[in-house]
């Protein structure tokens, strides 16, 4: 299960979910739903968010215990 996105909602700020998603030009529910940690993002999507943030997209999607799992050998 996905965890809710802490990086995006800091980065909104003060700003609106609503405000966000039509800045994006994508729909709230599905701002809301990425924020939320329900969906993850297709790789165009991520893009887009990383960008409008100013963020990569490993900062924006990827925890360090994320890179340190899928870096540790086996």
């Amino acid at each position: 299960m996905l965890k809710k996105n802490e990086k995006m909602a800091s980065l909104r700020g003060e700003r609106s979910q609503k405000q966000v998603a039509d800045e994006l030009g994508i729909p709230v529910s599905t701002y809301a739903m990425i924020e939320a940690g329900h969906r993850f993002p297709r790789k165009e999507l991520q893009l887009k968010l990383s960008r409008y943030f100013g963020v990569t997209v490993d900062e924006l999607f990827f925890t360090e215990n994320d890179h340190e799992t899928r870096t540790k050998p086996a």
